[in-house]
């Protein structure tokens, strides 16, 4: 997926998401942007993470009733 096609919020969250992996729920999304002085909604966090889902840079995945995004490498706990 090309970053051309992201804001410079989305962008970010990407870049931030690639170097320290993990899960990624909306409240985590919504810290990092609150620690920023960025987007302090949680609906624009849940919307960025949607849509990086959408364009294929991150998967959703559930785990014991747990939603979270993850880079798709790590689809499926692995």
């Amino acid at each position: 997926m090309s970053t051309d096609e992201l804001n410079a919020r989305q962008s970010m969250l990407l870049a931030v998401i690639e170097q320290q992996g993990g899960e990624w729920p909306t409240g985590r999304a919504c810290s990092l942007y609150r620690s920023l002085g960025i987007a302090p909604n949680r609906a624009t966090a849940r919307g960025d993470l949607k849509l990086l889902a959408r364009r294929g840079a991150l998967c959703l995945c559930e785990t014991g009733g747990r939603r979270y995004f993850a880079l798709p490498s790590l689809r499926g706990g692995a």
